[in-house]
């Protein structure tokens, strides 16, 4: 999408909640409303050209980035206040109201300050309400990541054998998705093996797979600065029949919480599906995390799929489904995708088999 018609997102923005100026300070609000990374602050002025505040070390990108735009690139130089800039760019419109979307504390009190009589308002809400619905340039670019991250976890199953560390195994990951066209890491991979997959957010260590291990992996890519997340659960070797029992039921809770998606449904309905389904078989004390979160420019995203989550989903959202038990000294067990919410359902994203041993 060309850099003006981003922009414009803005504007409209600025139009429709009645203000006379915007101050984004957010590193992914900035990236949504330019398709730039590396802006300091964007700053929308009512009847005036947007302003795109960027360091020397990005401003050459940037120049080239919005050459024949109307955005306007000002270079912060080495000595000079962020916020010294921001205020005076303001001060030569005087608007009579900014939103902002988060400033920290001091540089509030500055614009407080220096504007007195200006109103300051946060506009995180209705920014993240243009986020949530994703156009069809962002879902082609989710789509893309999500399929290489199923490159990333077929190169995990075909490594996984006794011996192989979970930092091993972790980076051969790292290299098959950056192979496949994974611009970053949206976070950090997790191999979790043995008693350590029931730590959900495991980091990997040197412990070796052994025979019967469950080895939880979660991984994420990222393409036109859109991330995926899944997670999938697998055995070395032979599982056991208490350990296959676990699967099913986790595969059941996120099947069933999914077909429970669709535009309309609160976030906490579907979220309860899975856990009542965990609840009824007794490991409800296991599943100890939100059924799953949004995502997009970020790897968590409004909404929150969770208890006492009242949203309503809305369709073009893209979500994760990721019902765990974790069972203390023992072992875990997490299956995750990526889901896209459609008016009347929902579509999975993220293809990889499902099963300890897929096929």
């Amino acid at each position: 999408m060309p850099v003006d018609a981003l922009v414009g997102k803005a504007e409209g923005l600025l139009a429709k909640v009645g203000l006379g100026a915007l101050v984004i300070s957010r590193p992914s609000n900035i990236t949504y409303f330019t398709g730039f990374k590396g802006g300091l602050r964007l700053i929308v002025l009512g009847g005036s050209e947007p302003v795109l505040l960027v360091g020397g070390v990005d401003l050459t990108a940037a120049e080239e980035h919005f050459s024949g735009s109307k955005v306007v690139v000002r270079h912060v130089k080495l000595g000079e206040r962020l916020d010294n800039v921001t205020i005076s760019i303001l001060g030569e419109l005087k608007p009579s109201s900014v939103g902002f979307d988060e400033l920290p504390v001091k540089s509030y009190l500055r614009l407080s300050e220096e504007f007195s009589n200006v109103e300051l308002r946060e506009v995180s809400d209705e920014i993240w309400a243009l986020r949530k619905v994703k156009d069809e340039r962002e879902l082609k670019a989710i789509r893309k990541a999500c399929l290489i991250a199923s490159k990333g976890m077929e190169a995990a199953y075909e490594l996984l054998q006794p011996g192989i560390t979970e930092l091993e195994l972790a980076g051969e990951i790292e290299r098959a998705l950056r192979k496949a066209g994974s611009e970053a890491h949206p976070f950090e991979v997790i191999v979790a093996s043995g008693p350590n997959s029931a730590l959900p957010h495991a980091r990997p260590s040197g412990r070796e797979l052994k025979e019967g291990d469950l080895v939880v992996v979660d991984l994420g890519a990222t393409y036109g600065g859109y991330v995926s997340d899944m997670t999938r659960t697998f055995v070395v070797g032979q599982a056991s029949r208490g350990q296959e029992e676990l699967y099913r039921l986790v595969l059941k809770a996120q099947q069933e919480a999914m077909e429970a998606i669709r535009a309309g449904v609160e976030a906490q309905a579907v979220d309860g599906v899975a856990r009542s389904i965990i609840d009824g078989a007794g490991y409800g004390p296991y599943f100890i995390h939100s059924l799953g979160h949004g995502l997009g420019l970020e790897v968590h995203e409004p909404p929150r799929i969770g208890p006492g989550a009242s949203e309503q989903l809305l369709a073009g959202s893209t979500i994760t489904v990721e019902p765990g038990i974790y069972i203390p000294g023992r072992y875990g067990i997490r299956i995750e995708d990526t889901v896209l919410v459609l008016e009347d359902g929902y579509e999975v994203f993220t293809k990889f088999p499902y099963g300890l041993k897929p096929q």
